[in-house]
């Protein structure tokens, strides 16, 4: 087994498999910032002294001019590497937390969100119809790690979640 890695060789032949279709890809240096449900953001935001909703729609009055303006500049989900998520369905860092935890968490719950400010993205790839792929829906594949698993080049505490 010298050589393999101890993987075994493909039982599929080759011949029947069809390649998705080439596409190019370009990279360019963008913005980003992290979703506003956040654990950080919403400190950031309000501080310690207030209450924090229990879910996104019972949004301060306050705030809902600032996260209108705030949304319009995230609406383009798209391929990207490292930055901030732009999530579909909400935050996808308590996706990743409520699996590494084990269970069913809710919004406020302290230790849900200290776990999801432990996940930074990896990357995120949109459905794309050039290249015949869709997650979905018309969803978005998102890889997160925590950092400390990054700087270490841990890529097998990888986790995925997939939005659609």
């Amino acid at each position: 087994m010298s050589g393999t890695h101890g993987l075994l060789p493909s039982t599929f032949p080759a011949s029947s498999l069809e390649p998705f279709p080439r596409v190019d890809l370009t990279a360019e240096t963008e913005q980003s910032a992290p979703d506003l449900w956040l654990p950080q953001a919403r400190q950031a935001l309000l501080g310690d002294g207030r209450g924090w909703p229990d879910h996104p729609r019972e949004t301060p009055a306050e705030l809902k001019p600032f996260l209108r303006a705030f949304g319009r500049l995230r609406t383009r989900i798209g391929h990207q590497i490292g930055g901030h998520a732009v999530p579909i369905q909400g935050p996808v860092e308590y996706e990743i937390a409520n699996g590494a935890l084990g269970g069913m968490h809710s919004w406020g719950d302290q230790s849900h969100d200290q776990e999801a400010g432990r996940w930074v993205l990896l990357a995120q790839f949109d459905s794309d119809s050039d290249a015949k792929m869709e997650w979905g829906d018309a969803g978005a594949l998102y890889w997160l790690i925590r950092p400390e698993d990054l700087a270490a080049h841990r890529f097998g505490q990888v986790r995925l979640t997939v939005q659609c």
